[in-house]
Formats: structure tokens, sequence, C-alpha cells
């Protein structure tokens, strides 16, 4: 009776495999660490796209997650074709290499996207306040992503569209219909707009705690 000895762990494969994710997860627990409160809660400022239909404002709200889901079956797509095509023609064994390497690429592109969100972020710089006007107000209730607080929509001079914000942990009892608000909008160091809203004559550290929720891209038309 023989012995046979057992297979080999391909600890080489499993590096490659295990160490681009660990390595972006890393990345994106150190940049947490290192952002602070007020830069944590931005939220994105935008303008609205008005609909005249609930049709309408549906597809509005859903267009951005179909677009993804679209992209990311062709994606996926390419690639299964593409690399059973590769199979085909080479063996796997000839392709291991390059599919290593362009799982390596990938994690190192969402490492790359990673820091310059947060150095685009971090180096924001603020805009001059402006006064806008209150056209509509809706509660919006606490979820993962904030606190809730008043969804409002602005029309702020200067702006050919109204702007979508959220006063952040506010109730909408403080933004009545045609009342003034501060507005003060920040841009990110290469892109990206934010901004902090707050009830005319309340103090300015008020706006502070009041984040910009990005646009939904529904507005007051119907």
């Amino acid at each position: 009776m023989t012995n046979t000895p057992a297979p080999a762990i391909p600890w080489r494969a499993l590096m490659w495999t295990v160490l681009p994710p660990v390595g972006a997860l890393l990345l994106r627990a150190a940049l947490r660490e290192r952002t602070d409160e007020a830069t944590a809660s931005l939220q994105a400022l935008g303008a609205a796209v008005q609909v005249s239909t609930p049709g309408e404002a549906v597809w509005a709200a859903s267009k951005p997650f179909v677009f993804t889901l679209v992209v990311l079956g062709a994606l996926i797509a390419a690639l299964y074709f593409g690399l059973r095509t590769s199979i085909r023609r080479h063996g796997w064994p000839r392709v291991v290499p390059w599919v290593q390497r362009g799982w390596l690429v990938l994690w190192l592109v969402v490492a790359a996207a990673l820091l310059l969100n947060h150095l685009n972020r971090t180096g924001r710089q603020p805009q001059v306040p402006q006064q806008a006007e209150v056209m509509l107000v809706r509660e919006v209730a606490p979820s993962q992503r904030n606190l809730g607080g008043a969804d409002l929509y602005l029309k702020v001079p200067g702006e050919a569209e109204p702007l979508h914000v959220l006063a952040e942990g506010q109730r909408p009892a403080a933004y009545p219909l045609k009342s003034q608000v501060r507005l003060q909008p920040e841009v990110g160091r290469w892109w990206g707009r934010w901004g902090s809203v707050a009830p005319l004559g309340a103090p300015a550290a008020a706006g502070a705690a009041a984040g910009v929720a990005p646009a939904r891209e529904s507005a007051p038309g119907g």
C-alpha cells in the first residue's frame, strides 16, 4: 500500500487571486480613517431634471441603475467570450498569466480610483454662498446612506434648472415654500460639486450640518 502525495496547494494562484482585492480594501479603510467628518458627509449637488408624468419620474430615477447594469453586462459578456476564444486557441496554461495580469490591473484601477476620489473630495474649494428660493420640500426617512431630513428643490439665481438638495437631519417645517435659504456650494479639486443648505438667517454653523444629496433626476414638474 503506497501513500499518494497530497496535491500541492497553488499558493501562487491564491496570492494572485486574494492579494489585489485585499489591498484595495485596506486602502479604502485607510482613506476612511484619514477622512474628516465634513468630507465623509458630503453629498453631491446637481441640477434636477423636470418630469411631467409618473412614468418619466420612475425612468429618471432608475436610469443610472439601468445604465450600470447594461455596461456591466456588456463587459462581462465581452470578457467571457474573449476568454473562451483565447482558451480554445492557445490553451489554458498560456492564458493564465494574462488572466492574472488583467486581474491585477483591474484592482490597481480600483485603488487608483479610490485615491483620486479621496484627493478630489478633500481638496474641494468653497464657492460664494448663494441665496435660493424653496420650490418644493419633502420629508426623507433615514437610511444607511444618510440621516434623512428635508428634501429640497431650490431656485438659484444663475442656474437654468432647479437644484436638488437634502438638508440632512433637518425638519421640512424649517423650509416653507417660497422661503429663502442660504446655499454654500463647493467644487471638487478636479470634478464634482457639493454643498450645504440652511434657512436664511440661521447661524453659519447650522448650514455645515446639512448635506446636499445627489440629484435624483426628478423635480416638481409632476
